[in-house]
């Protein structure tokens, strides 16, 4: 326990940053008593936070590096669907539940995925998403109350609005301020994890590097505790112990 906490600190203070200097507004301890106090309380409260994202974070990662193989094995196989899966210890248990959703493709995760085919011959098929969007500089030049009626002329003639400026025209004419921007987004046209033996055709080292690349977002929910009281007493503790050790260093 101790190591994964101390890891988990370790990374949490490792993201910190130094606050830009600013104008501060101080509270005085004798005068503004409670709201001082409740200003410690709450930047307590943020560390801890801070302190604990990081340390649930690294356990999350640790536990999923370690139990995934043997999940995902027994899921290309065929002797279980791709669906929620007990973990357990001596003394706790936790409900893992894969929630077939999937971090964002990106170009570098497109590349990901193409890179599959290249040396797995894996072939996951990605849609491109097209967005169209009306230029927001041209709606926040444009009251409320006057929005509806741009949309009505949009529809005539965009450049014979009696509601953009001149100038505005001017910009759109020569193009500066495009009046529809596009951008696209990326999904993939079949569940990945519901299509996980197909797509690996039963290899679990290419149903692991399928799930590198797609990386689903896995939910640890109802977990339960032996001895809750003692261990958390014990697991505050032991965080104690690491930001010491760790500005000692």
């Amino acid at each position: 326990m101790k190591e994964i906490i101390k890891q988990g600190v370790q990374e949490s203070l490792s993201r910190s940053k130094k606050p830009q200097t600013k104008k501060i507004y101080r509270l005085n301890p004798k005068t503004q008593r409670i709201a001082a106090s409740a200003l410690k309380v709450l930047g307590a409260l943020n560390t801890l936070d801070k302190v604990l994202g990081s340390i649930s974070g690294h356990a999350r990662r640790v536990v999923f590096k370690s139990i995934l193989p043997e999940w995902l094995r027994d899921v290309v196989k065929g002797d279980r669907e791709a669906n929620a899966f007990t973990v357990a210890t001596d003394d706790s248990t936790a409900l893992i539940v894969p929630m077939k959703k999937y971090a964002t493709i990106n170009e570098a995760r497109a590349n990901e995925i193409l890179d599959l085919k290249e040396k797995y011959g894996i072939d996951i098929d990605i849609e491109e998403v097209r967005h169209l969007e009306l230029n927001e500089l041209l709606v926040d030049q444009i009251p409320e109350e006057k929005l509806d009626k741009l949309m009505e002329e949009i529809k005539e003639a965009l450049l014979g609005s009696k509601v953009l400026s001149a100038q505005t025209k001017k910009e759109i004419r020569s193009g500066r301020i495009p009046v529809i921007e596009e951008h696209s987004t990326y999904k993939y046209t079949q569940d990945i994890l519901g299509n996980l033996p197909k797509l690996s055709a039963g290899d679990p080292k290419k149903a692991e590097a399928i799930i590198d690349a797609v990386q689903p977002v896995f939910s640890l929910r109802s977990f339960e505790m032996d001895d809750r009281e003692v261990q958390v007493e014990e697991a505050l503790e032991l965080i104690k112990e690491s930001i010491a050790d760790i500005h000692e260093d």
